[in-house]
């Protein structure tokens, strides 16, 4: 599995699962989406700009809610300027970073579900 490619749809992949996992503990609400969301010429700046556009709102309602939901979006929150170091990517994804894109968002998503359990929807 690739680790991150150097236009960053890895990073950008991680980054996406993190915002998925910062509304769901905000809300408990939705599924996450599978992988195969991203493929078909998707543009990862904007796969990312709604969640990076509430993810201040959704921070907030989670500190309403306190105890372990909390502390799980507290040290989410931290790690998401590390899926920002590489720049987001503003073009459409090749099969190739469709793929990297993918394989982040699985990685990401699987280490908080491991990490937070049930938190992590």
């Amino acid at each position: 599995m690739p680790t991150e490619t150097p236009n960053g749809h890895f990073a950008a992949g991680q980054l996406r699962a993190a915002l998925w996992v910062m509304q769901y503990l905000a809300t408990s609400e939705g599924q996450p989406p599978e992988g195969d969301a991203f493929r078909g010429k998707k543009v990862p700046a904007r796969l990312l700009a709604a969640g990076l556009g509430s993810l201040m709102r959704n921070f907030l309602l989670t500190r309403r809610h306190g105890g372990d939901r909390w502390k799980a979006a507290v040290e989410v929150f931290h790690e998401i300027p590390d899926f920002l170091k590489a720049e987001l990517p503003g073009t459409t994804m090749g099969s190739g970073e469709e793929r990297a894109f993918v394989a982040g968002y699985e990685k990401q998503l699987a280490a908080y579900r491991e990490k937070f359990g049930r938190l992590a929807g």
